[in-house]
């Protein structure tokens, strides 16, 4: 006999209290809507625009994340006077080598560049009075860090890059790194080949040619530097990761173990907003498909409900992260989108079984059918969602970061979007029948 949590011939009656439960879902709406007036949504940095850092420690011992959060934290805090602490999210990262001994973190941080509007109109101006007026100069935008410079005539590469960490460094510009755009030409077109081959290479004495290869493109490039001219040369600022290096340092059982920050990226703003915009019309794109699915698998009565309980359920996880001002981030796109997936698969358990015994049950007044459908299934819907909370209470209690967000998430929706398949997808369709036919009179 198959485990049964609630045993079968139930008779909890539902439909019955199908108002009250109107209520507690119009309140819990209605607060998650103040919220989002009120206080706003905690906006992530994949959103509100940022830097993300791989940065390396040496050994294989576990670093809390925390001691790193707050070097950073401080840090950063100490360059940015009067300003409310910024928001830093540390996360474990796995760079997919074979490597033992070295821990990587991914380290988000809503500071994009050190640079004030200030500092970077003294850097154009310096440009142009030490290399003329015809010297063109594009600064950073939206917070960015790289500044693309064309000059009027053509010098030595080497020559070129050596007088503008120069000019940078006069301007208390810690650390740049110059690039010619013929480099990079050479360099893309290098590295597109090398990862043709690498997808072909199989052997370990084809890695190693790989290598020497890369070796001698390295030199070909010094050579390339020394011999050939160029006009237009890209300056990347990299202030923030100095900072970020000066942080970890700080601590005393951070700077031990230590390695290098090995990658930076930026986010602006702007994109952080088409980020966001792309995010909600997933899940409005999302709902829409299963309107059609839903109307195309049973009947168009059906679909409104199951598309109600859907914005329910997407609308009150929103909401709980506006009150909670828990950071707003992609993975959190991400888990409502899965909740939508989870809470249409139990609502159309419900629907399917309302489907069978309408033909069943014929003569039973329609809200009797549905609460008859919703107590046969209720023991699979009860078992379902306890087993998967179980699991995603597990990754929120030992997980960190982002990965403890998404958790936090699909906890509320796993048990929203329990509550939304029997109190709110049901009743909509009862109203909608009730609308539409005269089952809808409830029975006694």
């Amino acid at each position: 006999m198959p485990f049964e949590l609630i045993k079968p011939g139930t008779k909890f009656e539902f439909m019955n209290k199908r108002k009250i439960f109107a209520v507690v879902s119009g309140a819990a709406i209605l607060a998650g809507a103040v919220a989002l007036i009120v206080l706003g949504l905690n906006l992530g940095i994949d959103f509100k625009g940022g830097t993300k850092m791989v940065i390396a420690f040496s050994g294989s011992e576990a670093i809390e994340r925390d001691v790193i959060r707050t070097a950073v934290a401080e840090k950063f805090q100490a360059l940015r006077p009067g300003e409310d602490v910024p928001q830093v999210e540390v996360q474990d990262f796995y760079s997919g080598g074979t490597e033992t001994d070295i821990v990587r973190f991914m380290v988000y941080t809503e500071i994009v560049t050190l640079l004030s509007e200030e500092r970077k109109a003294a850097i154009v101006t310096g440009l142009q009075e030490k290399f003329g007026d015809e010297t063109v100069v594009n600064p950073p935008a939206e917070g960015g860090d790289q500044f693309f410079i064309t000059f009027p005539d053509e010098a030595g590469i080497d020559e070129r890059i050596a007088e503008l960490e120069a000019l940078f460094n006069a301007q208390g510009v810690e650390r740049v790194r110059v690039e010619s755009d013929k480099v990079r030409d050479l360099n893309l077109e290098y590295y597109k080949e090398v990862n043709l081959e690498k997808e072909e290479a199989e052997s370990a004495e084809s890695l190693l040619e790989e290598i020497e290869a890369e070796d001698a493109f390295n030199a070909r490039i010094a050579a390339f530097r020394k011999s050939k001219k160029d006009v237009s040369f890209t300056v990347k600022v990299e202030e923030t990761k100095v900072k970020m290096e000066e942080a970890i340092r700080a601590v005393p059982d951070l700077s031990a173990r230590f390695l290098a920050v090995e990658s930076s990226t930026s986010i602006s703003a702007s994109v952080g907003a088409d980020m966001l915009n792309s995010g909600l019309l997933a899940v409005v794109y999302a709902c829409i498909g299963i309107l059609l699915y839903i109307a195309l698998r049973f009947d168009f009565k059906y679909g409104p409900g199951a598309v109600a309980a859907l914005v329910h359920d997407a609308f009150i996880v929103v909401g709980v992260f506006a009150i909670t001002q828990i950071p707003f981030s992609l993975p959190i796109v991400a888990a409502v989108l899965t909740i939508i997936g989870y809470s249409v698969n139990d609502t159309i358990v419900v629907f399917d079984r309302i489907r069978e015994n309408s033909e069943k049950l014929k003569g039973l007044a329609f809200d009797r059918i549905i609460n008859t459908s919703i107590n046969e299934t209720l023991s699979r819907t009860v078992l379902t969602s306890l087993t998967t909370l179980f699991v995603v209470v597990c990754i929120f209690v030992l997980g960190g970061g982002l990965i403890k967000d998404f958790a936090f998430a699909l906890m509320i929706g796993i048990v929203v979007g329990t509550y939304s398949s029997v109190f709110v997808a049901s009743p909509i369709l009862l109203a909608i029948d009730g609308m539409t036919t005269k089952k809808g009179k409830v029975g006694a």
